[in-house]
């Protein structure tokens, strides 16, 4: 999209730097180990309608949703790809093994649900294994009786067993006697005894992004990136504990926002609610047609920042539902409105910075970018190139 004039506030999303992550991420793979692209809660804002078919063309073995309705949005946007449903459910059984939905299992009762609905064909689980995230999971003491569960079963048979790492990010996921490692070992041990019954067990899966990068340990037969396919980290420390002979991530998703107001503000002048900023000299303030209606952090205020004319300006004073300021006065005057100011993306602040602004994570600044109000556009150098 042109950095110039523009309309109101938009989201564009740079294929060609989602499959260059693509790319980055399997070549962190051994020969024969599958990846899974986590795209749940529509693509971490990205649209998944567009951003998972444009994964699926450029190699990715199988996806990871949330929600019965993503999976089958995927396959209404015409996703053939194994799909893996992340949590348990209790309805829609039926219809997602239709539509070649594999469900987690996480106890006993999921299973039971499967038998109950009675799916014509046989639904594929991934029994999931609790191994230190406290969130879903048997234990992993018990991993074989319930796999053998699932193996007498009528309506289901085992494709996977899988666990979720919940430090992966942190400076110690690699040390031997972090959580980590723990957690690890304790899958290790979960999967040899499901083995030791005679069970057969296709596929084990346990790396997310961070562990995709940085622990080969944990790649298993299939690892689950998400943040990354999107060329972000969770945080700027993340970011630093990346191998350094890895090829940079390139964030796919760029918010920009039109100018839409000018004026020169005195010094000792305030602006927006709350009087939270005065100005510390005589400046220019330019008003921006975007605010937390359109899914920017209201805490940004006085602490984000942006992009206008290649220069880096900070947010000033509160961040207004519809509306936020921008301190342009190192600009000389040269901001008119219809400018464009880049709010995030390769050329402004990356996610991680925006959210350790604010205290949050990359995830919860990227999930805002699907608000209602915010236009979308796709950008493919391919097609440029064609």
């Amino acid at each position: 999209m042109d950095a110039g004039v523009m309309d109101g506030p938009t989201v564009t999303i740079d294929l060609a730097a989602l499959r260059h992550n693509l790319a980055v991420l399997r070549a962190r793979l051994q020969p024969g180990v599958r990846l899974l692209a986590a795209v749940k809660a529509d693509a971490y804002g990205h649209g998944a309608a567009i951003t998972a078919p444009a994964l699926e063309r450029s190699g990715a073995d199988a996806f990871g949703v949330a929600t019965p309705a993503e999976a089958f949005a995927l396959r209404t946007a015409g996703v053939s790809a194994p799909i893996l449903l992340f949590g348990p459910i209790d309805r829609h059984i039926a219809a997602l093994v239709e539509a070649d939905v594999a469900l987690t299992v996480p106890d006993a009762r999921a299973l039971a649900a499967i038998e109950a609905a009675a799916p014509a064909t046989r639904a594929r689980v991934h029994l999931k294994v609790d191994t230190g995230m406290g969130r879903l999971g048997i234990e992993a003491e018990t991993a074989a009786p319930l796999a053998r569960a699932v193996e007498r079963s009528k309506h289901a048979t085992l494709d996977a067993i899988w666990t979720h790492l919940a430090c992966a990010d942190e400076a110690d996921a690699d040390a031997d006697d972090g959580l980590t490692a723990r957690q690890l070992t304790r899958f290790e041990a979960a999967l040899a005894s499901v083995r030791a019954q005679g069970i057969d067990v296709p596929c084990a899966h346990a790396a997310n992004s961070a562990a995709t990068l940085r622990l080969p340990r944990a790649h298993f037969d299939l690892v689950r990136p998400g943040l990354a396919v999107y060329g972000h980290h969770a945080t700027p420390g993340a970011a630093a504990l990346v191998p350094s002979d890895l090829p940079a991530l390139r964030p796919v998703a760029t918010l920009r926002a039109p100018v839409t107001f000018v004026k020169r503000v005195a010094r000792g002048d305030s602006v927006s609610y709350g009087a939270t900023w005065r100005a510390p000299r005589d400046t220019v303030v330019a008003t921006v047609r975007l605010g937390y209606a359109d899914g920017y952090p209201r805490a940004a205020g006085n602490r984000g920042e942006a992009v206008v004319h290649g220069l880096r300006v900070p947010v000033v004073g509160r961040v207004c539902m519809d509306q936020l300021m921008l301190d342009v006065g190192e600009l000389q005057g040269s901001v008119r409105p219809g400018d464009a100011a880049t709010l995030l993306g390769p050329d402004g602040p990356s996610a991680a910075a925006l959210a350790e602004a604010v205290g949050t994570v990359s995830y919860e600044v990227l999930t805002h970018l699907n608000a209602p109000r915010l236009a979308r556009a796709y950008a493919d150098d391919a097609d440029a190139a064609g």
